[in-house]
């Protein structure tokens, strides 16, 4: 299979019906999966989110950076080979939905998802979790 025309169908929202070969890769890794998540095209219900290119950038990494995750999306400690979690992508970008409650998931340098939100300008108003630091 030419996983090359079956990212670029996925990231045009072309894929066929029943499509099932998320896992199809560039010399990269990149996966179909990472194209359709990063064009807000893949399905409804889709499930395969620790998908990682050679970066370890997971599927949910790609609709994080792009704002394409779901409603209800829960994995957010899901993380790249920095450590940087799909969380911390969602902060950068002001994207985390109004109940997350998950600040303290920190990358490999210990920064956490509260101080990713700090530094992006994108923590909440009401946002009261300051005990929280950077860990070493």
């Amino acid at each position: 299979m030419d996983a090359a025309r079956f990212i670029e169908d996925a990231a045009h929202g072309k894929l066929p019906d029943g499509f099932s070969r998320w896992e199809l890769a560039d010399q990269w890794g990149w996966t179909v999966a990472h194209a359709a998540a990063a064009y807000g095209k893949l399905p409804d219900g889709f499930s395969r989110w620790e998908l990682a290119d050679h970066n370890g950038m997971t599927v949910a990494h790609a609709a994080a950076t792009s704002g394409t995750l779901p409603d209800g999306f829960d994995q957010w400690e899901l993380a790249d080979h920095g450590g940087c979690t799909v969380a911390h992508y969602a902060a950068a970008r002001g994207d985390l939905p109004p109940d997350f409650d998950r600040w303290e998931l920190a990358d490999r340098n210990g920064v956490t998802v509260a101080k990713m939100a700090a530094i992006h300008g994108n923590l909440p108003a009401g946002f009261d979790r300051w005990e929280l630091v950077v860990q070493r």
